[in-house]
Order: C-alpha cells, then structure tokens, then sequence
C-alpha cells in the first residue's frame, strides 16, 4: 500500500535538525507532524515547508492512550491514500516514541511499509551536560506509571516524560521511596535549544514546587554510590552475602558452613519468626524474617558455588510453582472460596507428582510433608491416621493411654528403653492435645513462657531476700515457686 518514512526533529535546536530529515521533509511528500510544540518548527515555516500537525489529537483524548490511537490511526489512514508520507517525531524515531511503537506493530498489517529516517535525541546533549558515559549502566524509564519497581539505584537513571507537575508529584513519590526525600536530581529543560536549556539540581521534595515543567522536561537521578544508601536493595545484599563467603577476607565462620551444618539453623530462625508473631511485635518480626532470609541466601550462595544452584533458580523454581498452583490468579479457573483453593492446591500437586514420576509407596502417604518439626509431624500422622478410622472413639481412651505411656516411662530400665517410651508418652500426650482441638505447638510455648516467668518470679524473691539460691532448701524454693506461680496467669 503505502510508505510511511518516519523521521526525527532533533532534540530541539536548529542546529540538531539531522540534514536528512530536512531532505526528506523537502521531498514533496504529505508531512504529518505528532506535534508543532517544538523549537524547529519555526524553520520549516521559513523554509516553506508545509505540514499538518496533529495536536488535535491532544485535545480531542481524554489520556494518552487515546492521544496515540487518535494519531496512529490518522498516520495509517493517509498511508492508505499516499504511496509515500513523511511521519516527524520530535527528537529520534527510536527513544521514547509511543506513537513510533504502536505504527510499527500495526504498519505491516494494514499493508503499509516503514522506512526508517534519521533523528537525533535530547540523550546525546543530556549525557554530555551531565557528564555521564552510558557504558557505566543507564536506566531509562517513562514518567507515567513510574512505580519504585521500575527503580535500579546503581544506574544512572533518565526519566522521560515528565510534562506537567502531578507526572512530577507522582514521580516524587516513587523516588523518595528508594532515595529519601533529600536525595539530588537535576531536572533539565530544553537541552539542546538555543538560548532555552536549562538544568538544575533540587532535593527529591521539591520536585513539584515551582519548577517549571514542560513537555521539554527530564528527568536525572544519579546512582547510589555509597552501601549505606543502598541498604534494603536485593542484589546489595546478596553481594553482602557473598561477601561472607568470599575465601580473599571473607568471614570464617561462614566459609566453614554446609547446607548440613546450617540446618539447625533454619529451624531455628523458622521458630523466632514465630515467636514474635505471637509476641505481637512488628518490628521485631521484621528482623527476625530478615534472619530467616539470611539462611536462604547462605543456602543459595553456597548452591552457586558448588555449581548446583543459585539464589535465580531458588526466585525462578518458586515464581514457576506459585504461579502454577494459582491457576485462579494467573489462569482461566475460577474459585471463589479458601477450601475451593486447597482442593485446587491438592490436585495440582498431585499433577506436580506425576509429572516428576513420584509415586508414594503407599496411597494414603500421599500429601505427608516432610522435615517437620517433630510435634507437627506428629500431629500430621495422627490426623492421616484418624482419616483412615484408626483413633480413639473418645477423649478418655486418649488419656488412659497417656496415663499407660507414664507407667511405661518409670518402668524403663536402659537408655534405649527410656528414649522409646519418653517418645510414646510424647506422642501420646500430642493425641491428646488433637483431640481437646489444641496446637500442641501453642501450648507447649505457652508453657515455656509461663515457666519462664514463673522462673523469674523465683529469682526475684531470692534477690529480695538477698540470699544464695544454693543456701535456699527445697521447701522455700517450693513456696517461692507457688508465690510466683499464683502470680502469673495458668
């Protein structure tokens, strides 16, 4: 059908307009222009250029969106009507050209071909008025929808398309996330035009206050340099990690950890999370999962080294199994309730066992988890046990055998045979907790934490007394320990 030669203006000043452009703009085609509001312009009138712009468009939309459909639309249908036009863009076809990426994808479908013009971006001028070498890592993002996500601290960082001050507020509020209010940035206007550029450096905070801001408006936001500023980015804290395990004046104590030696650990963290969720606690909760997350990445780094994994394939192997096992999030299925959900989770589990050829030795261990702490695992086994009829009708036998497994205990003679029956008296004691509907795990912190200040309280009338605990018999201990215990709640 058509041509449409889609060409550059330059970054703004005469000077930038790129000789082609002029040429292909002298060439007798239809010139559509996406907009007049830029500083060349002036000299294609002089020039006896003719043109139709299409800021129309701008005021016709009620958002962008619409703005580049409008334009993209009206570009194609003059295809249609010419062999040859001429589509001008401010700056380069190539950087930050909706307008361009949207005729590129639609061009060859409506049988239209695009030639490429040439063009020159406000990057070049901007890069050099900042002194900056892209080779060093450069991050370009657009204004609109800017989330502290789209962020990379350690680039240089250019945010286009900040043409009025709610883009800027908005562009304020993601920066200061990450960078703090205080952090500096230079906003440059109309670099590139004569006698118009302007570039000035402002705290984050003051972005939106009486600044002015055009269509000719970008935005610069130097890296982070120093570590401290960076703290709370990821990849800054893997490096952090790392660096533990570094053999060239890393930590010795972490270059001798194993997957095997670091076990203990990630119970033992798991637990603290724990604890204070129950203590209530939002910030100690918050530094307790940072200690869990620590186990994860020295998992991680030790995988990468020995070449097996790393802390991508942990991100990518959960990122693959949460989205598969949220086909009602990211799929076509639909749930509308949480135990629509877990049935939903257990057969796309059983589909995940298929497919790797697990097959349990036995049907009814399928779903069993394994490496629990022991009292959930134990409560688990139970729980399969009472699905296949194999439990106590009632809370009574549940207790006789308690009281059975006690009996058991004192009549034990070898350390072997007092193990055995410590953990049947255990288990029998968690059978017990299943059926009154209480987490032996709960109860037993609960009692942990009673006796703990039960234990306190104790210490605390021995201080008063100011006497040695080895100088204090047993039947004062006994009367300290009832006085702190009717102190504290059962």
């Amino acid at each position: 059908m058509g041509v449409i030669h889609i060409a550059g203006l330059g970054a703004g000043g005469t000077s930038s307009l790129p000789l082609g452009t002029l040429q292909l703009l002298r060439g007798g085609m239809p010139v559509l222009l996406r907009t007049e509001r830029h500083p060349v312009v002036a000299k294609l009138r002089r020039e006896g250029i003719e043109f139709t712009s299409m800021d129309d468009c701008y005021e016709q939309a009620e958002d962008f969106d619409e703005v580049y459909e409008h334009i993209v639309e009206r570009v194609l249908t003059q295809a249609t009507v010419y062999s040859e036009i001429v589509f001008a863009v401010p700056g380069h076809p190539a950087v930050a050209e909706r307008s361009v990426r949207l005729l590129r994808e639609r061009a060859a479908a409506r049988g239209h071909q695009i030639a490429w013009g040439p063009g020159q971006s406000f990057l070049d001028d901007l890069l050099l008025r900042l002194e900056v070498d892209p080779v060093e890592g450069l991050l370009m993002l657009d204004a609109a929808g800017l989330s502290t996500a789209d962020l990379a601290p350690r680039r240089h960082t250019v945010i286009v398309q900040m043409y009025n001050r709610d883009l800027a507020a908005e562009v304020k509020a993601a920066l200061s996330d990450l960078y703090g209010d205080e952090y500096e940035v230079t906003v440059a206007r109309a670099v590139g035009v004569e006698g118009e550029e302007e570039l000035v450096r402002v705290p984050i905070f003051a972005l939106d206050r009486g600044l002015e801001i055009d269509h000719l408006t970008t935005l610069y936001v130097p890296p982070l340099v120093e570590r401290e500023q960076r703290l709370g980015q990821w990849q800054d804290l893997v490096d952090i990690v790392a660096r533990f395990r570094d053999p060239i004046g890393g930590c010795p104590w972490d270059l001798a950890q194993t997957h095997e030696t670091l076990r203990k650990y990630a119970v033992e963290e798991a637990y603290e999370v724990v604890d204070a969720i129950d203590e209530g606690d939002l910030d100690h909760l918050s530094e307790e999962l940072g200690d869990l997350l620590l186990q994860v990445l020295l998992h991680s780094q030790i995988g990468s080294e020995s070449g097996y994994f790393d802390v991508r394939d942990v991100i990518r192997t959960l990122s693959k199994k949460l989205i598969r096992r949220h086909p009602h999030v990211f799929g076509d299925v639909r749930i509308s309730d949480v135990e629509g959900v877990k049935a939903n989770w257990d057969v796309v589990k059983r589909q995940e066992r298929l497919d790797a050829d697990v097959k349990p030795t036995e049907p009814w261990l399928a779903g069993l988890k394994h490496g629990l702490p022991p009292f959930s695992a134990s409560l688990q086994l139970q729980v399969k046990a009472a699905e296949m009829g194999l439990d106590w009708p009632d809370l009574q036998g549940v207790l006789d055998k308690v009281q059975e497994e006690t009996a058991e205990v004192a009549e034990a003679v070898t350390v072997e045979e007092q193990e055995a029956e410590v953990g049947d008296l255990l288990f029998s004691a968690i059978n017990a907790a299943r059926h009154l509907k209480v987490d032996p795990e709960r109860a037993l912190v609960a009692a942990n934490r009673r006796f703990l200040e039960r234990l306190t309280g104790v210490m605390g009338q021995i201080r008063a007394q100011n006497v040695d605990i080895a100088d204090v018999g047993l039947d004062v201990l006994e009367l300290f320990w009832q006085n702190a215990k009717g102190s504290t709640p059962r």
